[in-house]
């Protein structure tokens, strides 16, 4: 299994590559200082998946060209949203374009007319998830659609934008804290902000790295990199380097390679460039 979690600036965009070549991809962030947009990178090939980790644009903005020029085959998010609750958590003029065209997608797929599709063959890859339901909260963070990655007994985290509340909340069911336990690698919620650090959370979670998706600092609550590395056990990246936290804002691109057996690497840009120029 490899994973590529981009450089999508405050927002997020990762392709999770199966053994036999199916692709996951979660959220569709793209980055404007960079013009790196998901839809043109895959352009033209089929994903298995996309899921939606959190309904707001940060993480959606290049969905309607995803489903233009990229081959979805299911979408995946939180089932108890409808396109009327996203409405009345947005309303129109609160919608960036992205966050428009999953309502207007809401919309479709609640029809009369429904296909039922089963699941893919992710080759030993294993996605399990949690979410809360709306009514327990009614905005957009604490309704992040939870995404474990497995494969081999390695397991990643992707909490979406999930504030202390909403992790909370999860902790009561005997199951996310079972997946919590198997965790080896933890994105940081809410890409890094201060509002998703949940103390409680590490009384089962005891990853060997963060990773946090995010962009240039514009608010004092992404100052966590610290509180995050005392929570910590450490890895060595490719290039041998010890590491505790790693963000999209100054390592770039960061990828994620797994065997079978669990066994997994982490590089930077910076360390896959240089690999690929002395190959």
């Amino acid at each position: 299994m490899r994973v590529e979690i981009f450089n999508v600036e405050l927002g997020q965009c990762v392709m999770i590559h199966c053994p036999n070549g199916q692709k996951i991809m979660i959220d569709a962030g793209h980055n404007t200082s960079q013009s790196w947009y998901p839809s043109v990178h895959f352009s033209g090939q089929h994903i298995e998946r996309l899921i939606v980790s959190n309904f707001d644009e940060d993480h959606m903005s290049d969905f309607v060209d995803v489903l233009k020029y990229c081959k979805i085959r299911t979408i995946y998010r939180n089932a108890t949203v409808d396109s009327n609750r996203l409405l009345a958590m947005k309303t129109l003029l609160g919608m960036g374009p992205g966050i428009k065209h999953v309502y207007d997608w809401l919309k479709m797929v609640e029809g009369p007319s429904r296909t039922t599709i089963l699941p893919a063959d992710l080759n030993g890859v294993d996605l399990l998830h949690f979410a809360n339901p709306y009514g327990v909260f009614t905005d957009t963070n604490n309704l992040s659609f939870v995404t474990f990655a497995r494969y081999g007994g390695f397991s990643i985290l992707f909490p979406g934008d999930l504030e202390v509340a909403g992790w909370k909340e999860l902790l009561k069911q005997q199951g996310f804290q079972d997946a919590l336990r198997k965790v080896n690698i933890l994105v940081a919620s809410h890409h890094g902000r201060e509002n998703g650090c949940c103390e409680e959370a590490f009384n089962f979670c005891k990853p060997q790295a963060v990773i946090i998706s995010d962009g240039g600092k514009q608010h004092a609550t992404q100052e966590t990199c610290n509180w995050y590395a005392n929570r910590t056990t450490g890895c060595k990246t490719i290039s041998n380097t010890d590491r505790k936290v790693l963000t999209t804002r100054s390592d770039g691109h960061i990828t994620l390679a797994v065997d079978q057996n669990g066994t997994w690497r982490i590089a930077t840009s910076g360390e896959t460039k240089a690999l690929q120029v002395r190959a």
